[in-house]
């Protein structure tokens, strides 16, 4: 018979560390921060004269986004630079439907703008490499179609970019729920990712940023393997050189949710794919005796979330092993088994925004641990991305 000691002393392992991952780190980070952070910024509103701006390239791939691409290019001409200190370059990966039409028309308009065509699927990352060889800017801002922004966005940016120790500038995410079915608990979670990166921030640097909206300095750019996540793997690349990835709160990038949790759990299993393929591509800043603070930062904030499902399966044997000594791993054991009846009976109501909290939460939970169990798998058979589609909102 086991050693129930034992196994007890796994099963509250197990428990710290779940409860760790999910709270122990922000708050953890949060005290931190109060000892180490430098002060929020406060929002820049005005620009250098003309002859002080730097020449800022926006970069934006795009595949069959015919129903996005004339609202995107309307919210790019709304932002308030010089003229001729900006320019638009905008890469099509072989769209097959009205985009490369739209585009043409509106560089044939508005020299600012650059438009070229992949004539081969070839992913976002071989678009988004293309669009810098082209772009002559020493400021790069990458912005994806759906995602609209302020029309003020480059006193920040150029702000931000004051600081010579600062590599790579990431935006704040607010989501627009412009469905009625969208899946819920999204504002939840990018609401908590968004403290993580604020107080990341401060602190030290960013692990990740949004991918949506981001700018980094010209010269730090560099390629990467297209099965890796450009949200992810650039700020690694950035820190590796010596400098700081930051987050700004008033550099604002508005993205719409997605439609369905179908759409979500496929989205989210490619970024967290892509996500661990980039952490084993940089394995050398999970090591704490070389990068003490970073590593800290990528076990917690990354690693930990996507080893996540298999501490949940190791914690339910266990309470089930434990079944007969107390009621507390019974309880323990029921609680799953709750969390995984609401999340199969909220498939069964028709618009998941009237859902009860309990199902919204637990729909979302099952779905986010779905979504590391497929990553990982995806990963270790060796299956490659399918060529990049964006997840239209």
């Amino acid at each position: 018979m086991p050693d129930l000691s034992a196994i007890e002393t796994a099963f509250w392992a197990t428990v710290v560390l779940m409860l760790y991952t999910l709270k122990g780190y922000p708050v953890l980070l949060a005290i931190l921060t109060c000892f180490r952070a430098e002060p929020p910024a406060i929002k820049a509103t005005v620009l250098p004269k003309d002859s002080d701006c730097p020449k800022v390239s926006f970069i934006v791939a795009a595949f069959n986004e015919e129903k996005n691409i004339s609202a995107k290019l309307d919210n790019l001409l709304g932002i308030e630079y010089p003229d001729n200190k900006i320019e638009f370059i905008i890469g099509s990966d072989a769209s097959d439907d009205d985009t490369d039409r739209i585009l043409n028309e509106a560089a044939h308009l508005d020299s600012r703008i650059t438009q070229f065509r992949l004539e081969k699927r070839s992913g976002k990352i071989m678009v988004l490499r293309e669009a810098v060889r082209r772009a002559s800017g020493s400021i790069l801002i990458f912005t994806d179609c759906s995602v609209k922004t302020n029309p003020d966005i480059m006193p920040i940016i150029l702000d931000g970019m004051k600081d010579d120790r600062v590599g790579l500038i990431s935006s704040r995410d607010i989501w627009v729920d412009s469905q009625e079915d969208s899946p819920q608990s999204q504002h939840q979670y990018i609401d908590y990712e968004m403290k993580i990166r604020r107080n990341e921030s401060r602190f030290n640097s960013l692990v990740s940023v949004s991918g949506s909206f981001f700018a980094i300095r010209t010269g730090l750019f560099q390629s990467y393997d297209d099965n890796l996540a450009d949200d992810f793997a650039l700020p690694l690349l950035v820190y590796r050189q010596g400098f700081r990835v930051i987050h700004r709160d008033d550099l604002i990038g508005y993205v719409p949710m997605v439609r369905s949790s179908g759409a979500e759990l496929i989205r989210r299993t490619r970024i967290i794919a892509a996500g661990i393929r980039t952490v084993l591509a940089n394995v050398s800043l999970l090591n704490p005796f070389r990068y003490p603070i970073f590593a800290w930062q990528l076990w917690s904030h990354k690693v930990l979330k996507w080893l996540f499902p298999f501490m949940l399966f190791a914690n339910l044997i266990l309470a089930i092993a434990l079944w007969e000594k107390n009621d507390i791993y019974r309880a323990a054991a029921c609680a799953y088994g709750l969390i995984f009846a609401l999340a199969f009976g909220g498939r069964f109501i028709r618009h998941p925004g009237s859902m009860a909290k309990p199902f919204r939460l637990a729909n979302f939970f099952v779905l986010s641990m779905t979504a590391v169990l497929k990553a990982w798998f995806n990963v270790l058979t060796g299956s490659k991305a399918k060529t990049w589609s964006p997840t239209h909102r």
